[in-house]
């Protein structure tokens, strides 16, 4: 009986400690709220800078045909779904997490001398794995963690100025 009541107190407790480490849920609406910035590109039109973004979008990711969800030159919209592996840094950081990707919904608004990135729909993925005897199940799911949070949005804003760079390149090419 003793045995048996230390049990279902060590369980117990380590359900209490499991629950409190869990994220609530408004700290996962906090986490996962979109990440989005406002990048100035004087000089530029509307036009150009959207023009440029479709060119960059191309570049940057496998398809832009596959990446595009809605494309509309008039408002100066470009809205898609990228992948990007999981922004880690150093053997430690990365350890546990080599097929880690992040799934994205990227939206570009595109107005005279600037430009929009909003960046939603943030998801985790990797594969089932086993590794040192440990089974790891599959996960495909909204960000949990705040320090995951700011490495994925620290790597999604970073796409803005690489924007900037090609709206600038866009131009001085036209005279080729």
């Amino acid at each position: 009986m003793k045995h048996s009541i230390a049990s279902i107190i060590t369980f117990l407790g380590c359900f209490v400690v499991g629950t409190a480490i869990a994220a609530t849920p408004v700290q996962l609406a906090e986490i996962n709220k979109p990440v989005e910035q406002v990048f100035e590109a004087p000089g530029h039109t509307k036009d150009e800078i959207y023009n440029a973004a479709k060119i960059w979008i191309a570049e940057s990711f496998r398809s832009a045909k596959a990446v595009i969800e809605y494309d509309n030159k008039d408002e100066g919209t470009i809205i898609g779904n990228g992948l990007i592996p999981y922004p880690c840094k150093g053997a430690f950081d990365c350890l546990g997490k080599p097929d880690w990707k992040v799934r994205f919904t990227v939206r570009i608004d595109t107005k005279d001398d600037k430009f929009r990135l909003t960046f939603s729909n943030m998801n985790l993925t990797w594969p089932a794995a086993y590794r040192s005897g440990i089974a790891t199940p599959a996960h495909d799911g909204p960000i949990s963690s705040q320090k995951d949070r700011d490495k994925i949005g620290t790597a999604l804003l970073a796409f803005g100025p690489q924007l900037a760079a090609s709206i600038g390149k866009a131009k001085t090419n036209d005279d080729w």
